[in-house]
């Protein structure tokens, strides 16, 4: 019952903060101005996503002092600071991508190096792999953050999850807090959205879920098929989009409009529908195979591959529908 009490203030104070950095961000201009990439029509402030950011710090290092993560994984989060300090600086500046991913690659190092890689994998291609996911990570929330309220939803989804799956163990604690954090923040970011949570969160949402995918499979509380099957919308749709658009021969790094969650948009479907649908399927879908294969591990293989086609089949499906053409 505290933990559920503790949360809802955390929802209450993300509310708040949330609706203060969508009043500076108005006052300093600090907005997201439609173009043809975009998914929206109207100048929508920006960098919402500093809220959870900060509570979710403040939250990490009260389970730190009193012994409720390890002090490796705390120094492991706390480097999403950086991420997050730098998707900021893009928002208000713009910063070129070599930087980016330069930034990104060092503080995913740092990571795990903090973490001890893929204690699964062998020594000489864990580290260097785990840096990879956690780098793709934090670009995948990026480019998935382009419709109202999705990528806010996912993260509450996740966090849900992961909190459900661990109890009462800290990191477990952790997300069930962090969940209130989203959520306070999907109050302004619910369709139509009254701000974006901007790189500076969902670069950070990307860094911190995949971080704790490593750190939980090391200790062997949830196995990484877990993490996979439940983040499975977003893993799929942004790697067979990047892949057809390096196939086509496109920079696959700059903005566009080409996702499939994009083209349902596109097609007509609202931001609303689209994000309540894939919610959806998360919840009644995605969470019960994961919670499935988490007890019958021996099915993870064959689990992950039926859901990976699948998904690559409705990928195609949605990526062929005609669409509206809504840039002029």
């Amino acid at each position: 019952m505290i933990q559920i009490f503790i949360t809802l203030i955390i929802f209450l104070i993300s509310i708040m903060l949330t609706g203060l950095i969508r009043g500076f961000a108005l006052r300093k201009n600090i907005l997201d101005v439609p173009n043809v990439r975009s998914s929206h029509h109207v100048p929508t402030p920006r960098g919402g996503g500093i809220s959870f950011v900060f509570l979710f710090n403040i939250l990490a290092l009260w389970m730190m002092l009193h012994h409720k993560i390890p002090i490796s994984l705390f120094y492991a989060l706390l480097g999403g600071i950086v991420i997050a300090g730098v998707g900021w600086l893009d928002d208000i500046l713009s910063v070129s991508s070599m930087w980016r991913a330069m930034i990104h690659i060092m503080i995913a190092t740092f990571a795990v190096y903090c973490i001890g890689g893929l204690s699964n994998f062998n020594v000489m291609f864990s580290y260097p792999f785990a840096v990879i996911c956690i780098v793709w990570c934090i670009n995948l929330y990026n480019f998935m953050d382009g419709i109202d309220g999705l990528a806010g939803v996912e993260g509450l989804f996740i966090s849900l999850c992961v909190a459900l799956m661990l109890g009462n163990s800290g990191v477990g604690l952790l997300c069930f807090l962090f969940a209130g954090a989203i959520g306070g923040f999907l109050v302004w970011n619910w369709p139509p959205a009254k701000i974006f949570m901007g790189d500076v969160g969902s670069s950070y949402l990307g860094y911190i879920f995949s971080v704790l995918a490593i750190a939980t499979a090391n200790l062997n509380m949830l196995p990484l098929t877990f993490w996979i099957i439940i983040s499975a919308i977003f893993l799929c749709d942004t790697t067979f989009t990047v892949l057809y658009r390096i196939y086509n021969g496109e920079r696959w790094y700059e903005a566009h409009r080409k996702h499939a969650y994009q083209r349902l948009v596109q097609c007509g479907i609202s931001h609303k529908i689209v994000t309540m649908s894939i919610y959806l399927v998360n919840i009644f879908i995605l969470f019960p195979i994961a919670f499935t294969m988490f007890y019958y591990p021996s099915l993870s293989f064959k689990i992950v591959s039926i859901l990976l086609v699948g998904f690559f089949v409705l990928w195609i499906f949605i990526m062929s529908q005609d669409y509206m053409d809504t840039t002029n």
